[in-house]
């Protein structure tokens, strides 16, 4: 692992949306400075694995400077071409896998919705959950959360570090401890 493992933060930031890379490199600096120190490449805008990769060289330029583990929303190919510290997989890409995607040493992170999801991920040998919606979001206004008694349900048991995520924010941080979260993941309470 890169060593981040044996004390995972409590904060887990995803990247939002940004108009070009100039304001990509200063979202993720600010956000940075203020102490994030675990990172997602989240770019579904982006579909050219060439066009990923380099938007992750200038991420992975800025989390090394602040000492902080990128993690790369793509495919393990794609992946593998990078230097990132680790690869996360959302819950759709995760059936597309039998066995663990990523090398000793590199960080796997999985999106997960259903206590299915939890298993394959724990199987995968995943080393970080992310566990949503835990609140209604803005991004999927309607779709109701499962609420902090449904995260300490499903996640019971479980001997990975799972981040609540869905309509989080660092004022969730002592709830999600309560419920045996490692800590809340998010996109807008972080990425400004």
């Amino acid at each position: 692992m890169s060593g981040i493992e044996a004390s995972f933060p409590d904060c887990y930031m995803i990247t939002g949306k940004f108009a070009d890379n100039r304001e990509f490199a200063g979202k993720l600096e600010h956000a940075l400075q203020q102490g994030n120190r675990i990172v997602q490449l989240r770019c579904k805008q982006i579909s050219d694995a060439d066009e990923y990769l380099a938007l992750a060289e200038i991420a992975q330029e800025i989390c090394d400077r602040y000492n902080t583990t990128l993690l790369l929303a793509t495919d393990a190919d794609t992946f593998k071409r990078s230097d990132a510290g680790g690869l996360h997989l959302t819950s759709h890409t995760l059936q597309a896998y039998e066995h663990r995607p990523v090398e000793e040493g590199k960080l796997l992170s999985v999106s997960c919705h259903t206590v299915e999801d939890l298993a394959m991920a724990r199987r995968l040998g995943a080393d970080i959950l992310l566990l949503s919606p835990v609140k209604e979001t803005s991004s999927h206004p309607g779709v109701p959360g499962i609420g902090w008694q449904g995260f300490r349900e499903m996640t019971a048991g479980i001997g990975q570090p799972v981040y609540a995520l869905g309509g989080m924010s660092t004022s969730d941080l002592d709830d999600a401890k309560s419920a045996g979260a490692a800590g809340v993941a998010a996109i807008s309470s972080f990425w400004k």
